[in-house]
């Protein structure tokens, strides 16, 4: 059932006698991922992937999964189609879906896992090519990117960490609704869940160090590039001055009278160079500069 129906809060109460609460939290825009477990049933609900056509997945695009269950019926409400819920729902259609309310919320969670499990590998890839292009020095190839890529990851553990908590006490809950079998899938998710969350906070840790390699080469660049300007600057200075000085007419241009007089002052600027880039050279010897 859709939750943007104005009659599917009426339609809970009163063919299905819930609970207000219950009602009120099956209804809700924004939802976090929670358990909350009564003597008839368990309410679950859980952010699963929305995937808009052929677009990757974005955890800012994650929406509720609203499942009351009891040891007889599955009552499920959604803000937008949700993969894994249509998924069981085209199995059921072939005979060929769950058998109990239990077996349905193993079914599901495993499906969104599944979900999940596919965009932390694309996570994973793209953060190796970032490593890659960072190895060859490119950092203006990624640094467009990283932003993004750190921002899925922290979006996804948002939404994940929450859910840590509800597969772990699903694993552990004792109701009619699940049997051993189930909380024994229950746990299996939960461990996998537990490996992704793992994956996404040492993705983020190579992000850290990936920002801090990129802050590196950015200031040896700038520091070759203040170097280079300085190396410029230690050449060209002195013949502006001597040319400056060479051209102040206060009692005539020197050696304007002399046959060698443009020879000498070519040869005085090739010095000032030629010391210059000696004493260039011996800085870089030893390391000054």
């Amino acid at each position: 059932m859709c939750i943007r129906h104005r009659e599917t809060s009426d339609f809970l109460m009163d063919e299905f006698a819930l609970d207000d609460l219950i009602v009120a939290a099956l209804v809700e825009e924004d939802t976090r991922s929670r358990l909350r477990v009564h003597d008839d049933g368990i309410m679950v609900l859980l952010k699963a992937m929305h995937v808009e056509g052929q677009d990757m997945p974005r955890p800012e695009k994650m929406v509720s999964m609203r499942l009351w269950l009891t040891s007889q019926a599955v009552i499920s409400t959604r803000e937008a189609d949700v993969a894994p819920v249509l998924e069981i729902a085209a199995r059921l259609n072939r005979g060929e879906g769950p058998a109990t309310p239990g077996n349905f919320l193993a079914d599901l969670v495993d499906g969104h896992l599944k979900g999940v499990e596919r965009f932390v590998e694309q996570i994973e890839d793209e953060v190796e090519r970032i490593s890659t292009v960072v190895a060859r020095y490119d950092v203006g190839a990624v640094c467009s990117n990283m932003a993004d890529t750190e921002s899925q990851i922290s979006g996804l553990l948002r939404h994940l960490e929450p859910q840590r908590t509800v597969l772990e006490s699903l694993s552990d809950l004792r109701h009619d609704v699940l049997d051993d079998r189930d909380r024994m899938r229950l746990d299996d998710s939960y461990t996998r869940l537990l490996r992704y969350i793992e994956t996404l906070q040492n993705l983020r840790e190579r992000m850290d160090i990936l920002n801090h390699q990129i802050a590196r080469i950015q200031d040896r660049r700038l520091g070759r590039s203040t170097y280079i300007f300085a190396a410029v600057a230690t050449i060209f200075l002195p013949l502006s001055f001597l040319t400056g000085l060479f051209g102040v007419n206060l009692m005539g241009l020197p050696f304007s009278d002399s046959a060698t007089g443009f020879w000498t002052l070519t040869t005085i600027c090739a010095a000032i160079v030629a010391i210059a880039l000696t004493l260039l050279a011996v800085c870089r010897w030893q390391k000054w500069i």
